[in-house]
């Protein structure tokens, strides 16, 4: 948590003291048609933030109302025609993946700990298409689509026990244990305006594999939805 809040610190200070308009514009005041580096002209760039819940489509082990992922990165665009965009992000991606109460006994058969979670903390590529639409210009994205792939690798993964009670808070973590993958892959879409967009994704990862011999179904939901800030100055 420690680490997230660190990171989250410096990238609203490269946000804040890294954007600035293009040296080409020839108006000082208006951020205009003869710029390089705009929301409508060949090269452009900002941070972003988002946050993702799963949805519920099938049956798991994990606690959707409870789980969640936190993403911060930044993504590049190329213009390749007017309303076709090609682009590339590198993000830090976080997932907590919160065990529903009726399955904290298949990974704690004494039942001492009352709550179970995964946590993985990956560092995420994606690349992408654009559909620019409507209302875009040198200050705003407009509105747009992005078709896109993506790719996660977890430096740092694992399992934590929670026993929490009026007398006591006991917490047991156990890092890379090897029922756990620690990548994952698939797709994504996202829809946007301006500042705002909602992401869809779907993974083809592996969650839990070979934890005990039992006929049990270790999965979680594949798919994900939320909403995106994107940071870039007008």
């Amino acid at each position: 948590m420690r680490f997230v809040c660190v990171f989250i610190l410096m990238l609203i200070n490269c946000f804040v003291f890294g954007q600035r308009h293009s040296e080409t514009v020839k108006d000082k005041d208006i951020y205009g048609a003869d710029t390089q580096w705009s929301c409508a002209d060949k090269h452009f760039g900002y941070y972003y933030l988002n946050y993702s819940k799963p949805l519920a489509f099938s049956p798991g082990l994990e606690n959707e109302l409870l789980s969640g992922r936190f993403v911060a990165g930044y993504t590049y665009r190329y213009k390749i025609i007017d309303i076709i965009d090609a682009g590339a992000e590198l993000a830090y991606s976080s997932r907590r993946s919160v065990l529903v109460k009726d399955s904290v006994q298949k990974f704690d058969p004494g039942t001492f700990y009352n709550s179970v979670f995964t946590f993985h903390n990956y560092i995420s590529g994606g690349l992408y298409l654009r559909v620019n639409f409507a209302k875009s210009d040198h200050r705003n994205l407009g509105i747009f689509t992005d078709l896109g792939c993506f790719y996660n690798y977890s430096f740092n993964y694992g399992i934590q026990y929670n026993l929490k009670t009026k007398d006591l808070n006991q917490k047991a973590r156990f890092k890379k244990p090897y029922y756990l993958f620690p990548d994952e892959y698939g797709f994504f879409i996202r829809a946007g305006y301006n500042n705002i967009a909602i992401i869809f994704n779907y993974s083809f990862g592996e969650w839990i594999s070979g934890f005990s011999n039992e006929n049990s179904n270790y999965s979680r939901s594949p798919f994900m939805a939320g909403i995106q800030l994107n940071l870039y100055s007008k």
